[in-house]
């Protein structure tokens, strides 16, 4: 099974494919230039399963997630999929993204997305991070370098996230800097210099990665 099979199997939306992708590309050109080195594979295909379910958080009404997305196509259509998520997944994104992945047979990249959240919320310090999954590491940093019009620095969109949602605590911002600071210095290449531009020819690569099922 390829990413591209699955995304239609799994009726993703444009949008929210376009943003994996992005994230993913972030996340193989990191891990192939990770210290001491990775599973580059297992990394990429992380990313570009890490949000499978966010349909479910979409505001959809009317249009009205266009200042996010743009315009938005077939838009009854993706309201009616939203509503099947809904009420086979539930209504929050991180349940449904983990229900995909266990309904699909890919239930081995489900830690790694439990241990990116929960390092998120503890605004995990160097020792937590040592000891972490560099796959859960790497992904909580390639998530925070996309913004749905493309990928931008890690401070434009930890800014995004700060102008949308406030702070998440007093520290949290504070820390965001910090981390940067931190994955900069475990891979051997300027963070900054990774872009949109770097990004999108990789595209057709990714959505040709293949995928094995648990225990295949």
């Amino acid at each position: 099974m390829t990413i591209r099979d699955l995304y239609q199997k799994y009726q993703i939306m444009p949008q929210l494919e376009t943003h994996m992708l992005r994230v993913a590309g972030i996340g193989k050109i990191i891990a192939q230039n990770w210290k001491g080195g990775c599973d580059a594979k297992l990394v990429t295909d992380l990313c570009l399963l890490h949000d499978m379910g966010n349909i479910v958080k979409f505001d959809l009404r009317d249009n009205i997630d266009r200042a996010r997305f743009g315009q938005i196509e077939n838009l009854h259509h993706w309201q009616k999929v939203q509503a099947v998520y809904w009420e086979k997944y539930g209504k929050r994104a991180h349940d449904a993204t983990i229900g995909i992945l266990n309904e699909a047979g890919l239930s081995r990249f489900t830690q790694y997305i439990e241990e990116e959240e929960k390092l998120y919320f503890a605004e995990a310090k160097e020792i937590e991070l040592d000891k972490a999954s560099v796959a859960a590491v790497i992904l909580m940093y390639a998530d925070c370098r996309v913004i749905p019009s493309g990928v931008v620095s890690y401070r434009e969109r930890v800014n995004d996230l700060k102008d949308r949602y406030g702070t998440r605590s007093e520290t949290w911002y504070d820390w965001t800097f910090w981390f940067e600071d931190w994955m900069q210095s475990k891979v051997n290449i300027d963070l900054q210099g990774i872009t949109e531009a770097s990004v999108t020819p990789l595209f057709d690569e990714l959505r040709n990665y293949s995928l094995e099922k648990n225990n295949v």
